[in-house]
């Protein structure tokens, strides 16, 4: 019996120590993980997030073949969200089968008609897809991805005559326009999108009407 219980103490100090030894990789893993999330830019579910280029240039848009003009009326009934800028003058995206255009009123939404090239078409890339609107002053439209969207911002300074398209390389959530007419855009780290990691948020501003976007490292802070 004396060897029997002798055994059994072996075994359970033997168990004691291998407990003690997993807790001590298992808070040594933890730790060292803490330690690299501390250290690193972002640390995500997919690595470390990408450091946002410092400047972004945009693309002058152009009619495509096949596509509609500046001019052709679109009905109300295809238009998605709107934006005015005053009583009279609107702006809206107009989801039609041959794409995505920038619609116009100037009558307060009696009457809407295309107002550029097409921002996206069913044959191009998903980031080019734009889903939000907005507007600065009257002759101040933008459209940018929104949820669900791309990485894509088009912005026209001129009432529609010509518009400028930017990719930020990010999911944009939100394009605002300043007082001192600058535009701000707000945009979330695609690698940080995901339920297991904090969301990580780029400034882009722009304060050429769109034609260059900003990297910024605080809200607020000038181009």
């Amino acid at each position: 019996m004396p060897q029997v219980q002798r055994k059994l103490a072996t075994l359970a100090a033997a168990m004691v120590a291998v407990v003690v030894l997993v807790a001590v990789v298992v808070l040594g893993s933890s730790a060292a993980a803490s330690d690299a999330r501390r250290s690193s830019p972002v640390a995500t579910a997919a690595g470390v997030s990408p450091i946002p280029p410092a400047t972004v240039t945009a693309t002058l848009l152009t009619r495509l073949p096949g596509t509609l003009a500046r001019g052709a009326a679109v009905r109300s009934a295809e238009l998605g969200v709107r934006a005015f800028t005053n009583a009279r003058r609107g702006f809206a995206l107009a989801n039609l089968r041959s794409g995505t255009y920038p619609a116009a009123t100037v009558d307060g939404g009696k009457i809407w008609r295309v107002d550029g090239p097409p921002f996206w078409i069913p044959a191009a890339d998903a980031p080019a897809v734009v889903t939000r609107v907005g507007a600065g002053d009257p002759d101040t439209y933008f459209a940018w991805g929104g949820p669900g969207g791309g990485t894509a911002v088009d912005v026209s300074a001129d009432g529609g005559t010509r518009w400028w398209q930017a990719y930020l390389g990010s999911v944009l959530m939100a394009v605002v326009a300043g007082g001192d007419g600058r535009l701000v855009a707000l945009a979330q780290n695609p690698e940080s999108v995901n339920r297991f990691s904090t969301g990580v948020t780029w400034v882009y501003i722009s304060t050429d009407d769109g034609h260059h976007w900003r990297y910024s490292t605080r809200f607020g802070a000038g181009g």
